[in-house]
């Protein structure tokens, strides 16, 4: 015996895999059975005459009728002594419960189902022992109804059909009797030991499952308005359930329905009618509730496969569900709305007036628009996840699932609706955003939308005059019954924009910004502490909001500058400040972008901070190169620096010379500094954003360079932007008159890099060159290669080749730039919002103005 023993806990495993195998495949087999036994005419012709509420309380009857089961499973614990959490004792119990009412053999597979779930190691015979003694009272219940039916029988308040069974009751009533006997003078083993209150408790839950099952049969019989007296109803049932769990038939399909055919034709109910109760039972108290234990199942497997990969598969899950309710809502609000504009099509295509969650009656023509673009809003808030949208859609949705029950619905169409509400309520915790900002993607998108559904409405009201004769018959899909139903919709159109419109105004909420106006002593502070960046100067032109991120002590470490146009939150080049803070600078930036609905884009980045924001989801593309001279091995000396050393030697004999003058400077400097910069414009306009402008105050940050002639005239200037580091500094403003000699700007620049060469700088940074150096290999995005195609042939617009041949003259390296966008955004949209904050004319008074 030993031996025996020790062989079967050696390969309990293996027996474990054969159990839950043979689980897997008789609860396979079985819903295989169902689904033959129940067929779509069949389910449809059951459905067809009922209220949508009707089949809303049977589905609840039928889970309700379940649920006293799962108290099993908490006695269990409670004789094993045994902590779980109560929502998991009850899933787990709702899955072992159904399961085993699909597979039948008398509830003998939730032995091993319960085993399964609540055995630990040390305790599998307790276990066993606890649910074998619940085993023996699960049947209670109906040994006691089995009694009661024998006394009713007695004393001649049945019929003569269901008399026949009184053998079949008597076995059933015996049952309970036994049990109670033998737990009751048994004190010890496996059918003893039961206290007195846990064997009430047990016989309790037993009837009170018995009582259950019983009474949803009946009451579906009633809301099926099938009159029969409920005792003989009772009677047959209980009579029909005794033969199934003694037949050990898995579901007690066969049986069990015998028996009630039968009967329930004996009792004068139409067997059409029979079948369907049988068949909406079968549904609402064995399937259904499976169902959800499958799904308890899965979210439980879920809950842990989520764990053990730290969240990433929900949130997954989470997201491809958002696209799918923005989907569902896209797709309602248009069906709905043609349903309205187009009612023909839904009367003479029935797959189209299946899959449509609406009748195509014109009756309520008015809701039917309304709801349509509404959901088209709400679709937009919704794949936006704007917080604010969440209740207004689930109101909408539920007010949808209202309208089209009291409007010719099929059943199709709540369960559509439903889904929907309920991938809704799911999907929550996906809706962050803090407002609705409106993108040039979402209008052009939702735009083309509304405008075809206005157009085909208008279009179809015109073609449908009777002042204009057609050739050839038009398709009357397109048919109205009147003009005056047309003109009611085209109204009930426009009246519907309007409430749209404050629709997407509740939902954009009061506008928050991003950042704040530039505070100069702060980000003075930062440069000074820190250092920045070639680009840093550019925030002081004043056309840029800031964004300062602060350190865990409280300390300004980080700047970003970046203007915002519509949607589009354009960063002007790198971070400036700490190094070591740009990650959380950016990380926090993007993350205060997304709560608020803006798309960040990065303009002009640097390969470090690039690789950075990839990392964070960020697309690029390559901008061009910046070229670079290498100040501490810059000479004109020798024979390739034959050309400079001329421009210089000329320039020097006709007696210019430059200088750098710090500030602040006069009147009169500035006054001539204008001029030259007014002469030079000419007609055009100043650009800002990533080049300065001529602006006093924006002149007046920097040293600036100038040439002056013999006669100590200002000829040409550039502009000084420091990097606040001795690795770098570049030029900005670069301007002459027209009296300025031939080279005078290549005498500056390398007067510049001498000047600062002595003053112990690396770097001199030459700036852009757009489009160089992008999309060269034949690998390369197609993006780059077609920004390869302007930098070859589009001269005519712009000197792309000529701008980087110019400065490879003094360029020792150069230095990629890449522009950043998010992979939620559409390039073509992104670049059109870069031209637009990059090539906006900055209007400034040509005259002088007192410095501040």
């Amino acid at each position: 015996m030993n031996r025996l023993l020790t062989w079967l806990k050696s390969r309990a495993k293996t027996f474990k895999i054969f159990f839950l195998t043979a689980v897997v495949l008789l609860v396979a087999l079985q819903l295989t059975s169902i689904a033959r036994s129940i067929s779509g005419e069949e389910v449809t012709a059951a459905l067809s005459d009922l209220a949508f509420w009707r089949i809303l309380l049977m589905i609840f009857i039928g889970l309700l009728a379940v649920s006293p089961m799962v108290l099993y499973d908490f006695l269990l614990h409670k004789m094993v002594e045994k902590e779980d959490k109560a929502f998991y004792i009850f899933e787990t119990s709702w899955l072992v419960n159904t399961m085993n009412n699909l597979i039948g053999f008398g509830g003998v597979f939730s032995f091993g189902l319960r085993s399964q779930f609540y055995s630990e190691e040390g305790k599998e015979k307790q276990v066993f022992n606890a649910i074998s003694k619940i085993f023996l009272f699960t049947m209670s219940g109906l040994s006691i109804y089995s009694l009661l039916c024998l006394f009713l029988i007695a004393a001649g308040h049945t019929n003569a059909f269901l008399s026949q069974y009184w053998m079949w009751l008597l076995v059933g009533a015996l049952y309970f009797p036994a049990v109670l006997l033998t737990t009751s003078l048994k004190k010890e083993g496996l059918l003893g030991g039961l206290s007195k209150r846990l064997r009430l408790e047990l016989l309790g839950v037993s009837f009170l499952e018995w009582t259950g099952v019983m009474l949803a049969f009946v009451l579906i019989g009633q809301l099926m308005s099938i009159h029969v007296p409920a005792y003989e109803v009772i009677l047959l049932f209980i009579v029909a359930m005794v033969l199934g769990i003694l037949s050990m038939i898995p579901g007690a399909i066969g049986s069990f329905d015998v028996v009630m055919i039968l009967g329930l034709t004996h009792l004068g109910v139409a067997q059409e009618k029979t079948v369907a109760w049988l068949l909406l039972f079968r549904i609402v108290y064995y399937f259904l509730p499976f169902i959800l234990g499958l799904l308890f199942a899965v979210k439980n497997l879920g809950v842990k496969f989520n764990d053990n990969y730290r969240g990433v598969p929900l949130d997954l899950i989470r997201q491809v569900l958002n696209h799918v309710v923005t989907f569902l809502l896209y797709v309602s609000g248009i069906l709905m709305v043609l349903s309205a504009t187009v009612p023909e099509v839904f009367r003479q295509l029935i797959w189209l007036r299946k899959i449509s969650p609406w009748s195509a009656n014109l009756v309520g023509e008015f809701p039917k628009i309304l709801i349509g673009f509404l959901l088209i809003v709400a679709g937009r808030a919704i794949s936006n996840r704007v917080i604010r949208a969440y209740y207004p859609t689930l109101i909408l949705e539920i007010a949808t699932l209202i309208y089209i029950s009291h409007t010719g619905f099929s059943i199709y169409s709540e369960l559509f609706m439903i889904l929907l509400i309920v991938l809704t309520i799911f999907t929550k915790s996906e809706l962050f955003r803090k407002q609705l900002v409106l993108s040039y993607e979402m209008l052009f998108k939702d735009g083309l939308v509304y405008f075809l559904l206005i157009i085909l409405y208008a279009g179809i009201g015109v073609y449908n005059s009777p002042n204009i004769h057609h050739k050839h018959p038009f398709n009357n899909f397109f048919l109205f019954p009147s003009e005056r139903i047309w003109l009611t919709g085209f109204l009930a159109i426009l009246l519907v924009n309007i409430i749209a419109m404050l629709f997407i105004r509740y939902l954009q909420g009061h506008r928050q910004t991003i950042g704040e106006k530039v505070d100069e002593e702060r980000v003075l502070s930062v440069l000074h502490t820190y250092g920045g960046s070639t680009e840093s100067h550019l925030i002081f032109l004043n056309d840029k909001d800031m964004y300062m991120y602060k350190n865990k002590q409280g300390e300004d470490t980080v700047f970003l500058q970046f203007q915002t146009y519509h949607d589009k939150v354009v960063v002007m080049g790198s971070p400036s400040g700490k190094a070591e803070d740009f990650e959380p600078c950016l990380r926090q930036f993007i993350e205060e972008c997304d709560l608020w609905g803006y798309a960040p884009v990065f303009y002009e980045v640097k390969e470090k901070e690039t690789l950075i924001l990839h990392e964070l989801g960020f697309r690029f593309f390559k901008m061009g190169e910046e070229g670079h001279v290498s100040l501490p091995d810059f000479t004109i000396s020798g024979k390739k620096q034959r050309g400079n050393r001329a421009i210089v030697n000329r320039l020097e004999r006709e007696g210019c010379h430059m200088e750098v003058i710090e500030p602040p400077f006069s009147e009169e400097i500035i006054d001539t500094l204008r001029e030259i910069s007014n002469e030079w414009l000419g007609e055009r306009k100043e650009k800002g954003f990533s080049l300065g402008f001529f602006s006093e105050e924006y002149i007046s940050k920097a040293p600036v360079a100038v040439v002056k002639n013999e006669q100590g005239e200002i000829s040409a200037f550039a502009t000084i932007m420091p990097s606040y580091t001795q690795d770098v500094v570049t030029v900005d403003l670069m301007r002459f008159s027209k009296e300025a000699p031939a080279g005078v700007m290549d005498y500056l620049f390398i007067k510049l890099f001498e000047h600062y060469r002595d003053e112990g700088i690396q770097s001199f940074d030459l700036g852009m060159a757009p489009l160089s150096n992008v999309g060269v290999s034949r690998k390369s995005f197609l993006n780059e290669r077609l920004a390869n195609l302007i930098y070859q042939f589009g001269s005519r617009f712009y000197s792309f080749q000529g701008l980087r041949s110019y400065k490879e003259k003094y360029a020792t390296t150069w230095k990629p730039r890449y522009n950043l966008y998010s992979r939620d955004n559409s390039i073509l949209f992104v670049v059109y919002s870069l031209l637009m904050v990059d090539n906006r004319a900055v209007e400034i008074s040509k005259k002088r103005k007192p410095i501040k």
